[in-house]
């Protein structure tokens, strides 16, 4: 091979090279670019809720209701209506049965979430620039994240009106391997989520949340 070919030669490849490491870069670089967009679309897929969270909340705000109940119960007894008595009793039944179920929620393992674990739900101290007991935005993409110990049975919701609405719930895996509830409801408007749990510290339990569909 002559001189001049072997210097051709070197020529070609050294410009080959030279065009395949851009595009080598190149490709990197929407390779990345597309695994960001995947993860971060993965990220937003739903929108999270925390069971153990929004039930310590919903468990706080019935005792409210219970307790103001109760006091309206007694006055009627002091008036001599002996027939609230019964629904007295059932009334401090329920108030004893609701703390408790607080109680299990805060021994609970701290669940996972897109950003880390999620801090343990804080008590309610009243107040009105405190919003205890606010209300959950449910959407088509909502997750309620229950960790690994929480067994939902049931989930209705109605409207203000008290009448039924149509929605759907199924048990699903979340990203970190949690047990997770995914609900499907095209409601609007305000309502009262009801949601059904099955303990070991108080058997069946039913929670009220406030919710806003989407």
């Amino acid at each position: 091979m002559t001189l001049s070919k072997i210097f051709l030669s070197a020529f070609i490849l050294l410009s080959c090279s030279d065009k395949e490491q851009p595009l080598q870069e190149e490709l990197t670089s929407i390779d990345e670019l597309s695994s960001m967009i995947t993860k971060k679309s993965a990220e937003q897929k739903y929108d999270y809720l925390y069971g153990i969270q929004i039930y310590y909340s919903g468990a706080e705000s019935e005792i409210e209701r219970l307790e103001l109940e109760k006091m309206a119960l007694h006055s009627k007894l002091e008036s001599g209506d002996k027939k609230v008595i019964e629904q007295i009793e059932n009334n401090q039944i329920q108030i004893e049965k609701l703390t408790r179920f607080k109680t299990f929620l805060m021994r609970q393992k701290p669940i996972l979430g897109p950003i880390g674990p999620i801090p343990p739900p804080k008590p309610c101290y009243g107040g009105e620039e405190n919003n205890c007991y606010p209300k959950q935005k449910l959407s088509s993409n909502t997750l309620i994240i229950l960790g690994n110990e929480l067994i939902v049975s049931n989930v209705v919701i109605k409207n203000l009106k008290n009448q039924l609405l149509d929605a759907s719930f199924q048990t699903v895996k979340d990203q970190f391997g949690q047990s997770a509830l995914q609900l499907q409801s095209g409601f609007d408007g305000e309502g009262i989520m009801y949601t059904t749990l099955k303990t070991e510290v108080v058997g069946e339990i039913t929670i009220p949340t406030s919710v806003v569909g989407l």
